[in-house]
């Protein structure tokens, strides 16, 4: 199956997806466990629109510095914009693979929701680990799509649906495996916190719903047709409708250290 293409209706979706107010509180947990200084250089793999990057900015203060990378034109240009009245902050294009950056340049690496896409995440780790300074730290935020859980009516369709969408990225269940890759890649004291989000009501602007329309633009994208999508997707409005809606997400804050000696 195809990855999720990031293209601009794509950054459009993540765009509207990180003024929601679950994804506002995770950039919030993102943050207290990054646990910045003022005055940190922090680079955001994978920095999207510029949410956290912005959010990042206050921690580190004039003195510090935020860079963030991303292979996707229009999420650097609207991160741009974002941050357009910020001195410590810098969008750069890039992959996680072949980071713009010298050796040990930073205090802190953080990645949210990107490390899932990725064909090679040894790479990708082996290059924060490379750009980070003796004694950084490293964030890296992933979500288990197989704990992914939504109240339907049609139980068979659900699993249709989300058997599709978990060919949107590399790997569904990269949380399983993510503390012995960061072992592997030279982090020492790994640690995993769940970040558990759960809705009981239906909202047009919570997480679930803005999740909905990247899940109905990849399945049908994948074969599945217009008509079933819009079936699934209707159905879980129709059970917020009637006070039966239920969504759940199982994602974690993994962090690690590059040993100061």
């Amino acid at each position: 199956m195809a990855k999720l293409e990031f293209d601009d209706e794509g950054s459009r979706l993540v765009e509207e997806f990180n003024a929601s107010a679950g994804a506002i509180e995770r950039r919030a947990r993102i943050q207290q466990a990054l646990a910045l200084k003022p005055g940190n250089r922090v680079l955001d793999i994978g920095s999207g629109p510029g949410h956290q990057a912005f959010d990042l900015s206050v921690a580190v203060g004039p003195a510090g510095r935020i860079d963030g990378v991303d292979p996707a034109e229009s999420a650097i240009e609207i991160g741009r914009r974002r941050c357009s009245g910020l001195s410590n902050t810098r969008f750069h294009s890039g992959d996680s693979s072949n980071l713009p950056f010298d050796d040990e340049s930073f205090d802190a690496v953080m990645s949210s929701q990107v490390f899932e896409y990725l064909d090679d995440v040894p790479g990708g780790l082996a290059e924060a680990f490379r750009v980070l300074k003796p004694g950084g730290r490293v964030l890296i935020h992933d979500t288990d799509w197989g704990a992914l859980l939504w109240n339907s009516s049609d139980a068979p369709r659900m699993d249709l649906i989300m058997k599709s969408f978990e060919g949107h990225l590399a790997d569904a269940h990269l949380p399983h495996t993510l503390g012995p890759k960061l072992r592997d890649a030279g982090f020492v004291d790994v640690s995993a916190k769940p970040v558990v989000h759960i809705e009981t009501s239906y909202d047009p602007s919570s997480v679930s719903a803005i999740l909905m329309k990247f899940v109905v633009g990849y399945v049908v994208s994948q074969g599945i047709s217009q008509g079933e999508a819009d079936a699934w997707a209707s159905d879980l409005r129709e059970l917020g409708a009637t006070d039966h809606y239920f969504f759940s997400s199982n994602e974690y804050i993994f962090t690690a250290a590059k040993s100061a000696a």
